[in-house]
Parts: C-alpha cells; sequence; structure tokens
C-alpha cells in the first residue's frame, strides 16, 4: 500500500516523540515536542494541496461535517500502534489540520507516575471522581490508566463515552461498551440517560459539557455507579465552585447536597515543560473526601476545603503548592515558570 503523504508527517512526527503535529498553508509542519512548538525542515505547504493531504483520511460524514460546519473531528489509525486524534478546520481561507497521537497500548498509573492512591479509587464501588485541569494537561491518559486498573482488576461493566473515542481498551476482567459522540449517540446526556439501563458498573463521560451532562453524572453517581469524568479547571475548590455555578442560583444547595453525598475525589493537573527531558511534568492536586470536607461543601464553605486538604495529606491528599515544591526540589523544571504560577494560586 502506498504511503499517504500525511503518513510520512505522521511518521516524522512520532520518530521526534510529538504529541501534537500542526499542518497549514504558508508554513512548514510544526510538531509539539515537551510542550514546546518545532518547526520541521520542510518545504512550506502550499494552499492547494491541502485537499489531497487531508481528504484520504476522511470518510464521506467527515468529509460532510467539513463542508457544513467548517471543521470535522475524527480519530484514524496510523500502523498498529498508533491512533490519531484529528481536527481539519478551515481557517483564512484554507484548510488547515491538528493532529493528536496516542499509542495503542493503554498507559497504567504506574507509566505515568500517577499518585498511587488512585488504585484504590479504582476499586472504589459507587461515587464520582473527577479529573482536572487545562487543554492538554494529560486528563484523558490519567483517566484511562484508572480504567485500565479496573480492567486488570475487576469483573466489571465499564461503558465510556467520548468525543471521539481516544483508546481502545482489550477486555481483561472486565467488559466495555464505548460510545462516540456524533457516530454512536447524538449527545453526552442522551447517551448517559441509555447507559444507564445498559446494566453498567463504572461509566466514563469525556467532558461534562452542559448542565444537563453533569446533573445526568450526578444523577449516576447516586443511584450506585463508580463514574469518572473531566472538566477544563484547575484546583480542587474552583472546581466544586464551576459545578455549583453552571446552574441557577435557586438549585445551588441541592447541587451541593448531590456533590456532597457523591463525589469521592478529584485529582487536577497540569503539565510542565522539563527542563532535561522531551516528556513533560506533571504536578497535581488531589483531594480524598472526608466528612469534613463533605460539610464543607454543604454549608457553602467551600473556601475552607483547601485547610482541609491540607490536614488531610495523611490520608493521600496534596495540593497543588506542594506537588509545585516537590518539583522545584527536583530540579526538573525551570524555577521561573514554577514561581508565577505559585503567584497564580488562590490559597
Amino acid at each position: 500500500m502506498t504511503m499517504l503523504k500525511i503518513h510520512r508527517y505522521f511518521e516524522t512526527a512520532i520518530e521526534r516523540q510529538a504529541s501534537d503535529l500542526h499542518l497549514k498553508a504558508g508554513s512548514p509542519p510544526i510538531i509539539r515536542v515537551g510542550g514546546r512548538l518545532i518547526t520541521l525542515a520542510e518545504e512550506p505547504l502550499a494552499f492547494q494541496e491541502m485537499p489531497n493531504l487531508f481528504l484520504p483520511l476522511m470518510s464521506l460524514k467527515d468529509q460532510a461535517d467539513l463542508k457544513q460546519l467548517f471543521e470535522a473531528n475524527f480519530m484514524t489509525q496510523y500502523k498498529s500502534r498508533w491512533r490519531v486524534r484529528a481536527c481539519i478546520y478551515t481557517q483564512r481561507g484554507c484548510l488547515s489540520g491538528a493532529f493528536r497521537f496516542i499509542p495503542q497500548s493503554v498507559p497504567s498509573i504506574e507509566s505515568l507516575g500517577l499518585p498511587p492512591i488512585l488504585k484504590e479509587i479504582a476499586q472504589m464501588p459507587r461515587g464520582l471522581f473527577l479529573v482536572t485541569g487545562p487543554a492538554n494537561s494529560g486528563k484523558t491518559h490519567t483517566l484511562a490508566a484508572i480504567i485500565n486498573e479496573i480492567n486488570k482488576t475487576s469483573a466489571r461493566h465499564v461503558i465510556t463515552i467520548e468525543d471521539p473515542i481516544e483508546f481502545v481498551y482489550k477486555e481483561k476482567k472486565s467488559i466495555f461498551t464505548q460510545r462516540e459522540i456524533g457516530v454512536t449517540s447524538n449527545s453526552y446526556s442522551s447517551a448517559l440517560m441509555n447507559a444507564l439501563r445498559e446494566d453498567p458498573d463504572v461509566i466514563l463521560v469525556g467532558e461534562m459539557r452542559d448542565v444537563n451532562t453533569i446533573e445526568m453524572v450526578l444523577t449516576a453517581a447516586e443511584t450506585g455507579h463508580l463514574v469518572f469524568s473531566t472538566l477544563h479547571t484547575v484546583g480542587a475548590v474552583q472546581t466544586i465552585d464551576r459545578i455549583v455555578n453552571m446552574f441557577p442560583g435557586h438549585r445551588h444547595e441541592e447541587i451541593r447536597t448531590q456533590i456532597s453525598m457523591s463525589l469521592i475525589g478529584i485529582i487536577s493537573q497540569i503539565l510542565l515543560p522539563s527542563l532535561h527531558k522531551k516528556e513533560r511534568v506533571m504536578a497535581h492536586e488531589i483531594m480524598i473526601m472526608n466528612s469534613a470536607m463533605r460539610n464543607q461543601i454543604r454549608e457553602k464553605k467551600t473556601n475552607q476545603l483547601k485547610s482541609a486538604l491540607m490536614l488531610a495529606r495523611k490520608d493521600g491528599c496534596k495540593t497543588l503548592k506542594d506537588s509545585l515544591s516537590e518539583i522545584i526540589k527536583d530540579e526538573r523544571v525551570d524555577p521561573k515558570l514554577i514561581a508565577n504560577i505559585m503567584k497564580e494560586i488562590v490559597e
């Protein structure tokens, strides 16, 4: 089979251990390695070649989306080791593409250097656990590692609802149903409603985008399921406030009560460029719920959660400031960058 021209760029990106590849007319290909953008020593891409570069990757549905919506998001396979999340979009009258490389092998908690307490979270029978952080902070990988732990250790029915499906799980002890928004379901909320009828033990919701989805996630956790999801927030306290404030004021007390009853923990993470390697270094805050924290949420005292979190260090909790201080000691990240982040942290 003849290699597509775009596959040559994929190969280069993978060889350079890039997480992302950007292709746009008038510029050479650009890759992201260790969080930094690097321009490849290639000729700039020509306006007229962009359709021929992208269209061989796209299904008829993807092409229709591109024509109607001016963008298309989909997964494509490269060789047997990589899945590639593609976003083809129109800018300044021509096509551009952004590609994220996802290995076929599902990561483990150990391989990502995540806190071991996540293994205990994977064994919980029910409740809600959130993975939060800004875009490109590794939330998908963290969720996959926790689900992988469940798959290795528990006989459960795991339903994932994603847009698009990124990691594909090979069944070990658990069985999997993987739903994709826009392909096998119209929305997160409708997929969740159906998932509750499909005898799940564990439900992974790729993102809590709106009030309806958050409401369904809380209901799923309350009704005896172990539920995982994500939000684009930094810090456990900000995450809880964000969820509550997405609802109208008259429902805040009800939502705080639901969160206090169903939430089992939050890990909030950011990825920092390493001084010495192509990999990035994760800083994280982790909150494992206890009775004091549940009371503070119910009583509108989320401003006191940070203190409760620090008091619960022996139970596996950690503040973002603690994590950044550890990274400074290891001399893995530019201390000026960490100092700037420290200034932004609201204690």
